[in-house]
């Protein structure tokens, strides 16, 4: 038994890798899916409270930012309880949050329940669910990280007409009410989720890197340098070293990438699916639920950008890196962004939400693997955690400047202006970085393949003047 358990475990995880990867999946389709399919609920409560569209939009950003920012307290949990109680008590808190809102008097309560308690509930499950899959899928995870990340798209396939359904039948109170029943599934992903037997290695690299900086076997000089800082020094320059914020000094183009995780992940993305709704309910397009459809077509899309992804980064010309296609998608998903103003009829809605599906499942579903390309897979752990704040901070203040913008203007064409030009310019800023850095690669292999000749040249002149002598 001992050894079909070290034998499934060691490639691709065996049966239980693929099942992991479906629980990561459903997992995926609560903590990301279920923020894209909130338009008619945030439509249905504007009309209820009588408040404008910015004042909605912070129960989204209230709820991205803490469950974006809560992935140091997931990852101190998880090494307290493991990942399976982690879990568990994720899906049963964002379930209270969720049953806690169907209560709310006002709007500013929802910023608690909606935003606050489901937002931590759901950041206990983000960094886990995304964490474990390459402890147990190893050969094929480019392949299982696409099938689990599609699991956001398919709760917005989902979701979205589910829940304008929920509101038609028991109101926006009961449907929060029912949501908060069926997000206790993930109570049922935890149970899954299982302890690797190596956890203890991250852990035992995690302490090496620290202790690297002590002075056992160091030459005498370094040790006095060392010592002569302050202790809080010292302990500043570890912690440092640890949560591996020293990897946006040694890597520019990493830097630039958190940057434009910034804009577009953190500011245009999550209001994006909102304002397409809110819309097309002004324009009046269709029923409730044919408008709800928007949101499904555009999940359903996003899933097929995910699962061409590989394909792509497979058949990829050798002069195009993973941040090439990381900006070229960011630049494509902005053009459309900044064209979906001319789309007036319920088709062309469709074909733009189909178009913005697309490029925005290949630009997400590449982080990952131009994170790698630049740090290393050593320092993608590190690089993921020092990525996320820079989203949550522009989840935080993406969908409030969105609903300003509109409650401004009376216009959602400028929303739309704004969250195009976000995406462009991160796409821009990164194409642009990367041809200067390869530029200046190429000049400096020139100067040192100059500098090699000219050393080869005195050297043999030292060897002719010396055999001639």
């Amino acid at each position: 038994m001992e050894r079909r358990e070290n034998r499934a475990e060691t490639k691709d995880g065996g049966v239980y890798g693929w099942i992991l990867v479906l629980s990561c999946h459903v997992c995926c389709m609560f903590v990301f899916g279920i923020y894209q399919a909130v338009g008619p609920l945030f439509v249905r409560l504007q009309e209820y409270f009588d408040v404008g569209s910015a004042r909605t939009s912070w129960i989204l950003s209230v709820a991205t930012f803490t469950e974006l920012a809560f992935g140091p307290v997931a990852n101190f949990a998880m090494k307290r309880i493991g990942y399976r109680r982690t879990v568990i008590f994720g899906g049963i808190l964002s379930s209270f949050g969720l049953f806690l809102s169907s209560f709310a008097p006002n709007i500013e309560f929802l910023y608690f329940s909606f935003g606050i308690v489901v937002g931590c509930g759901h950041g206990l499950i983000v960094s886990l669910q995304l964490g474990i899959l390459p402890l147990f899928v190893k050969k094929r995870y480019i392949i299982a990280n696409a099938l689990a990340v599609c699991g956001s798209s398919s709760g917005a396939f989902v979701f979205t007409p589910l829940w304008q359904l929920l509101i038609d039948w028991f109101g926006w109170r009961g449907s929060c009410i029912v949501f908060a029943a069926i997000n206790a599934n993930l109570c049922v992903c935890g149970v899954i989720f299982k302890e690797p037997t190596n956890q203890s290695t991250q852990l035992e690299i995690t302490m090496s890197s620290v202790s690297a900086g002590r002075c056992d076997d160091r030459p005498s000089r370094d040790c006095n340098r060392e010592e002569s800082l302050t202790d809080k020094e010292t302990t500043l320059k570890r912690r440092s070293e640890l949560f591996g914020c020293t990897l946006l000094t040694r890597y520019p183009t990493f830097t630039l990438v958190a940057f434009a995780y910034f804009l577009t992940v953190g500011v245009a993305f999550p209001g994006i699916p909102t304002h397409t709704i809110a819309r097309a309910q002004i324009q009046s397009l269709g029923s409730q639920n044919a408008i709800a459809l928007l949101m499904s077509i555009f999940g359903l899309v996003v899933v097929l950008g995910r699962l061409v992804t590989p394909v792509i980064l497979h058949l990829r010309f050798r002069l195009l890196t993973s941040v090439h296609l990381f900006g070229w998608s960011f630049i494509l998903t902005g053009v459309t962004c900044l064209l979906s103003p001319l789309a007036n009829t319920y088709t062309t809605y469709c074909v733009n939400a189909a178009i913005l599906g697309l490029f925005s499942g290949i630009a997400c579903t590449l982080i990952s693997q131009t994170v790698k390309d630049i740090v290393g897979p050593t320092n993608m752990t590190a690089a993921i955690a020092i990525e996320t704040p820079f989203a949550a901070v522009g989840g935080l203040i993406g969908p409030v400047i969105g609903g300003w913008i509109y409650d401004t203007t009376k216009d959602y064409n400028n929303t739309f202006y704004f969250y195009g030009s976000c995406l462009v310019i991160a796409g821009m800023i990164l194409l642009v970085f990367k041809a200067f850095t390869d530029r200046c690669q190429e000049t400096a292999q020139s100067d040192i393949g100059v500098a090699n000749k000219n050393q080869e040249h005195f050297l043999k002149m030292i060897s002719t003047a010396a055999d001639t002598g």
